[in-house]
């Protein structure tokens, strides 16, 4: 009779290797530093390849998975390794991410980053199938491409980055957005974990008599990770369904503009789902008011019921009126620089005359030079040959301000004595 070995899933080497990968260190730390500035140019400059590198060499799958494994396992002091190292390098990349965009000099938001404040269900599958990627993945022994891919899939460092983008620009909608991307990765990545090591220590040592542990009732606390997943879900769900009725909206926009209103060119296009509004600007062959009306009362067709439709006409630009224009333009902004300079000289000038009368005011006074600080304050810098008493400053600050309301502040300084 032959005697068929139980297999064992969770094997010594796995276990190693993900507290190893849970464990917080310096080399992982400054691996993530890097991480997390090679990430932030991507999004800052809207390069997805750059964001992919820094994807690659994450750190921040090592934690999520021993925090799911230690769930799975209830050890303590895997779950302990887990949550200290995930929590230092999440305040490590929203640091380093919040100092880079703060100083960063492109201060708007890329399509890179704009794309990460929005999750949808589409987000929670790619995090909950990537995690299953991941463990599989981690219990390998020899060296797989599996770990680096979910890296990339489930996309934790973007989200990242974003919410310290959302931090230096001081963008709540965005902070909520990314946020809610980040948690939904981490979220579902440890759950998957979880899942993923309850079966393998089931597939290790099961018997005839034992159960999935699935398929028995659930315990109290079981039952609260499941409604609290759920939870997470909804908000998801509801931005995936508002952003597929946007999409399924534009489309029929376009078959209408197509459809109805001819041989034009469609410029601009801004589209109110809740209001249910639609302008549209358009160039070419001019539209008679009899299409147009034809093309609203057609909006049913284009599944648009409900919708109003406005269209604003552009002539279409010839190459040389284009050349005239653009001449036009410069000429404009050249004659506003122009007036500008003209401005600032008069100014100083005026700012010279009034430094001259201020200084003959004492014979006390050495020079007097005008600043303007970074809120427009009139300030008057005199600089005094010797000291004069808190009375007499008192006088003339009272007289320069009689004479220049404008004047803010008077300070007064001692010069120089050289030997």
């Amino acid at each position: 009779m032959i005697i068929r070995q139980q297999k064992n899933y969770l094997t010594s080497q796995f276990l190693s290797k993900i507290s190893a990968d849970g464990t917080l260190n310096i080399e992982s730390l400054i691996v993530l530093t890097c991480a997390i500035f090679i990430a932030s140019v991507g999004l800052n400059v809207n390069s997805t390849a750059t964001i992919i590198g820094a994807m690659l060499i994450s750190p921040l799958m090592g934690p999520l998975l021993a925090i799911g494994t230690g769930l799975a396992l209830y050890d303590v002091t895997l779950l302990r390794k887990g949550t200290i190292s995930l929590l230092a390098e999440i305040i490590i990349s929203l640091a380093a991410s919040t100092i880079y965009f703060h100083f960063s000099p492109l201060t708007y938001a890329s399509q890179e980053i704009i794309a990460r404040t929005s999750p949808t269900i589409w987000d929670v599958m790619i995090a909950f199938f990537g995690g299953v990627a991941g463990i599989i993945g981690a219990r390998k022994k020899e060296a797989n491409n599996i770990v680096p891919g979910v890296a990339i899939a489930t996309a934790l460092m973007p989200p990242a980055c974003t919410i310290g983008y959302s931090i230096a620009a001081g963008n709540l909608k965005y902070f909520l957005g990314s946020s809610y991307l980040f948690l939904i990765n981490c979220v579902f990545i440890i759950l998957t974990a979880f899942l993923g090591v309850k079966i393998m220590k089931w597939l290790s040592y099961s018997t005839k008599q034992s159960k999935l542990f699935f398929l028995r009732k659930p315990t109290f606390k079981e039952f609260a990770i499941i409604l609290v997943v759920i939870i997470l879900i909804i908000p998801s769900i509801l931005s995936a369904n508002q952003m597929v009725n946007k999409t399924l909206v534009d489309q029929n926009v376009q078959n209408l503009v197509v459809n109805e209103l001819g041989n034009v060119n469609l410029i601009k296009e801004n589209v109110d789902t809740q209001g249910k509004i639609i302008n549209l600007t358009v160039s070419g062959n001019k539209i008679n008011a009899k299409k147009i009306q034809v093309a609203k009362a057609n909006l049913t067709k284009y599944d648009l019921k409900g919708y109003s439709l406005n269209i604003v006409q552009v002539a279409q630009v010839n190459p040389n009126a284009e050349n005239q224009l653009d001449r036009q333009v410069n000429n404009i902004i050249n004659q506003r620089q122009h007036e500008q300079e003209q401005a600032d000289e008069k100014r100083q000038q005026e700012q010279e005359k009034r430094n001259q009368e201020i200084r003959k005011l004492s014979s006390a006074i050495s020079s007097v030079t005008a600043v303007s600080d970074n809120k427009n304050k009139q300030i008057t810098l005199i600089e005094l040959k010797k000291p004069l008493s808190k009375k007499r400053k008192n006088a003339l600050v009272r007289q320069i301000k009689d004479k220049y309301p404008n004047i803010n502040l008077v300070e007064f300084v001692q010069e120089n004595i050289k030997n």
